[in-house]
């Protein structure tokens, strides 16, 4: 049945009733009556959707060249006319006349009259903005998989939950050697038969929601050609969570394969020349020996590797004074080992090349050290001979502290043994020397930057062995800083001063750490005179503020919180404060900044008070420098009293460094301290000499053992022990002991076995502002409950 105009009487037959429906299914409808010419008279438009189409009422009446533009109306007659002339629907979009940027769609409907002329027409016009934007965006989405499928380097297949090729990439053809014409429209079962029960299995899964993750697969090409794949599938769903279809990637991994294959290969050789190497070859992981060549087990006195295998290296090889081998009857051997660190499944390896010391290798050992006039020649001749020259610049932290507490004689004695170290780490392309006081120098030349991060992890790791001094164990900290020679522009000076600020770095950010020279470095201390003269300023324009990491007593579950200043500077941001209490030392501006410290945590107390948090201890740090204020304790006696606090609330921590800067004057201001109700930790405890004889001697409630140990527990026997001791003798001394740093659940799970008190660290929180702490405890307090007690 034929689909005719309607007429004009059919129309105006029920006029108002179709208005009336229309208004409602459109955004504005239109009544034109067509005039000669043709011209298009408003006869009646949508009251409410009049300003929709730019019009008022007074426009009623009037032809559209008489309200539009020239552009406009031209536009618009030529679509009535097209009606009018077709006598048929006539649909087209345009650019609504309204602010902003609309769109609408009109459909123009011809009314007949009884002599089959078109009299009128009704426009019926909804806006469709929205409508367009998602075509857009579905039409960019369909762009974005086009792309994928057609520049990935992986090779893609889409195919429906019966394992039907729906559309395959470039890569996929290539990878198979197959036109997409022979691919779509097969089944996974036709283009790989040999794994149809992968493909079962696959598509089932596919079709319970479930993805496939990284199977690898053999396969044939269409040439016969052997390739080896990995392959991921993962379902895809509709707009209703429906599963639809699935989605499969494969990778190309013949290569590796066959790498892998080459490798094994290769395993084999070299297993063969180690066997028959003609010097001792050990290899230890993790710092236990794994493997000892025939020549290595004979020098160990081993019958078989079985022997020795499995046992800490320290039990054979002893770099004291002089490096031996202690063979398993006991005899003592001089030798010289060369190291060579690799990274062998996630853990740490070395490979140990060992033979008896002879004079001459003895004589080229010491060449290796110059002093610093021929020091700086040498490496003027590295710059000009070679392209790759580094140079590692090595400080030992707070020495002349050390050296204050141990006594100048065997301060010297600490020096002369990590020369000894520096000897044994470094290798034959590299050359040393003590530059001043505390400081090494070593510089060489290399292939490739990595080199020099493993030289600087080989000489980090020597010398943070524990050294014995004066029959006394200590342990020290130390910084490296690197400069390369592409920074240095072929001047040894340079490149010593680019070593020096990498240095000042690596300083800022902690102990033991490797920095290497950054452009941006030079301009550090053009910064620090800023934040000199910018920092006594800070509490005066309230710059200062504090943040609060909870510390969680896992005995007592109970928590208590650190307080830890931060600096926002107008211009530099956020400074550091490994960055500001150093200068705040220097410029005296550390006593200032300590009074207010204790002035805020006081006040926030009162606040915590007041919340659900209720009363717990905060600890404060103090400085070394701050110590040396005779009015310290007066000060302290002033803020409490001004804002009604109490000392038992608060824990003062100092670092080693500040105990034997003056341990005479330290003891009386930490008994006076204890006498006001203050309780005392030992923040760092280990860092730098680790001398245990003033746990016992100095007034001490608490030590917090450094972040440095707590790093490698998991993984490292050695770090391991360690926490374990200090653990230990604290607890024999009556002292509570704190983790820092603990970042992980199996870090806290060991130190909660070993009777460990108190942690914290990001594991539990990071710091906090003091709006965000009630909330915070008040989760802590949940989990404590949940965690083993240590007791």
């Amino acid at each position: 049945m034929e689909n005719h105009p309607p007429t004009s009487h059919m129309f105006f037959t029920n006029e108002q009733f179709l208005f009336y429906i229309m208004d409602q299914l459109f955004d504005i409808v239109f009544l034109m009556k067509v005039e000669e010419g043709p011209r298009f008279r408003y006869e009646r438009v949508s009251p409410t959707a009049l300003h929709l189409a730019s019009l008022t009422e007074k426009d009623i009446g009037k032809c559209i060249e008489d309200i539009y533009d020239h552009h406009v109306a031209n536009h618009l007659n030529e679509q009535y006319t097209k009606a009018t002339q077709t006598k048929s629907l006539i649909t087209f979009r345009d650019r609504m006349n309204v602010e902003g940027i609309r769109f609408a769609e009109s459909t123009l409907i011809p009314i007949l009259d009884d002599n089959n002329k078109v009299s009128y027409i009704v426009a019926c016009t909804r806006e469709i903005t929205d409508m367009l934007q998602k075509e857009e965006q579905l039409e960019e989405a369909n762009q974005l998989i086009d792309s994928l499928f057609t520049y990935s380097q992986e090779a893609f297949i889409l195919f429906d939950l019966c394992g039907r090729i729906i559309r395959v990439n470039h890569e996929m053809e290539r990878l198979f050697g197959m036109q997409k014409e022979e691919v779509v429209g097969k089944t996974l079962f036709d283009v790989i038969p040999v794994h149809k029960e992968n493909i079962e299995q696959t598509l089932e899964r596919l079709g319970e929601g479930k993805p496939l993750q990284t199977i690898r697969l053999t396969m044939k090409t269409k040439h016969n050609e052997t390739i080896y794949v990995s392959v991921n599938a993962s379902p895809l769903l509709d707009k209703n969570r429906k599963i639809i279809a699935g989605f499969a990637s494969l990778l190309n991994i013949t290569d590796l394969i066959q790498t892998q294959k080459q490798l094994n290969r290769s395993e084999k050789l070299h297993r063969h020349i180690v066997e028959a190497f003609p010097e001792a070859i050990i290899m230890c992981t993790n710092e236990r020996l794994t493997y000892a060549n025939p020549i290595a087990l004979h020098t160990l006195k081993a019958s078989t590797l079985d022997d020795v295998k499995n046992k800490p290296i320290h039990q054979f090889i002893h770099t004291n004074k002089q490096t031996t081998i202690t063979a398993l009857d006991g005899e003592t051997i001089p030798v010289q080992i060369g190291v060579l660190p690799f990274p062998y499944e996630e853990e740490r390896a070395e490979l140990m090349i060992i033979k008896p010391i002879e004079p001459i290798a003895l004589k080229q050992q010491k060449e290796t050290y110059l002093e610093r006039e021929q020091f700086i020649e040498k490496l003027t001749e590295l710059l000009l001979s070679y392209e790759g020259v580094a140079v590692l610049l090595i400080d030992v932290y707070q020495f002349k502290f050390i050296n204050s507490f141990l006594g100048y004689e065997n301060g010297n004695e600490l020096l002369k043994q990590i020369g000894l170290r520096l000897h044994e780490a470094i290798h034959c392309k590299a050359i040393w020397t003590r530059i001043n006081g505390d400081q090494f120098s070593v510089a060489l030349s290399y292939g490739t930057q990595k080199e020099v991060i493993e030289l600087a992890d080989v000489i980090k790791e020597a010398l943070q062995e524990t050294y014995v001094i004066d029959h006394q164990p200590i342990r020290i900290g130390i910084h490296i800083g690197i400069s390369y020679a592409y920074d240095a522009q072929l001047c040894a000076e340079t490149l010593l001063n680019n070593a020096e600020k990498a240095l000042y770095f690596a300083k800022m950010e902690g102990t033991n750490i490797v920095k290497r020279y950054e452009p941006h470095m030079s301009n550090a201390f053009a910064r620090k005179i800023q934040l000199e003269n910018a920092l006594p300023l800070a509490v005066e324009n309230e710059e200062l503020f504090l943040l609060y990491q909870p510390k969680v007593n896992v005995h007592a579950r109970s928590c208590s919180v650190e307080a830890l200043v931060r600096w926002k500077h107008p211009q530099f941001g956020f400074v550091s404060p490994a960055e500001f209490i150093p200068i705040a030392e220097e410029t005296n501006v550390i006593y200032d900044i300590g009074k207010w410290v204790l002035r805020q945590a006081c006040r926030d107390l009162s606040f915590l008070r007041q919340s659900a948090t209720g009363c717990m201890k905060i600890a404060i740090n103090l400085s070394a420098k701050q110590f040396l204020d005779e009015q310290l304790v007066e000060d302290i006696q002033h803020i409490l009293q001004q804002e009604h606090c109490d000392a038992s609330c608060f824990i003062f921590e100092i670092t080693e460094t500040t105990i034997i800067k003056n341990p005479e004057r330290v003891v009386t201001t930490l008994e006076r301290l204890k006498k006001l109700g203050f309780s005392i930790a030992v923040d760092d405890f280990g860092v730098s000499y680790s001398s245990l004889e003033y746990l016992n001697r100095f007034p001490i409630d608490e030590v917090k053992i450094d972040r440095s140990f707590i790093q490698n527990i998991v993984n490292n026997e050695k770090s391991k022990e360690i926490v374990s001791a200090i653990i230990s003798l604290a607890h024999n001394l009556g002292l509570t002991v704190t983790a820092e740093g603990v970042e992980t659940e199996q870090q806290a799970q060991f130190l909660i076995e070993k009777q460990c008190e108190q942690l914290q660290g990001f594991y539990f929180s990071r710091p906090i502002s003091l709006e965000q702490l009630p909330n915070t405890i008040a989760s802590l307090r949940q989990i404590v409950h949940t965690l083993k007690s240590p007791m």
